[in-house]
């Protein structure tokens, strides 16, 4: 009875040993930094835009190539993007604040949105495969 109960108590203490597992600590390490940088990511202040101009950007989902032009309220073309691709996106388009028409057209439509843009704003509109665009509302930058 004496060895059964030694016997049992040197299992346990074995089973255990074998639960445990070693782990490198150069992993943990490179583990701890990459924490504190996302910490210290999350710590710092958004940065707040201060008179940036307006900007535009055309993503183009649909299934032809799309031109994007950027008129200023009295009709003058202010910048454009001509021939973005299927499934491309334009390049940031910054333009002066004011009323804003924008013009998306593909070889079968054409869309016209009307904007007060400000400082600070951007329109990120994205046509999808059925010449839809999805937003007429800009966002703070």
């Amino acid at each position: 009875m004496k060895n059964l109960l030694k016997a049992i108590a040197y299992a346990i203490v074995v089973s255990t040993c074998y639960n445990c597992s070693v782990e490198s600590t150069e992993n943990s390490q490179e583990e701890s930094l990459v924490l504190q940088e996302q910490i210290a990511a999350l710590d710092e202040p958004d940065e707040v835009c201060s008179g940036q101009d307006p900007q535009a950007v055309l993503t183009n989902n649909s299934l032809l190539a799309a031109d994007f032009e950027v008129f200023d309220q009295f009709g003058l073309l202010m910048t454009h993007a001509y021939g973005v691709p299927v499934g491309d996106t334009s390049t940031v388009l910054s333009f002066p604040d004011g009323v804003t028409t924008f013009i998306v057209s593909t070889s079968t439509s054409i869309k016209e949105i009307r904007i007060d843009m400000g400082n600070c704003m951007i329109y990120e509109v994205e046509i999808d495969e059925n010449n839809q665009l999805d937003t007429d509302v800009p966002n703070q930058l």
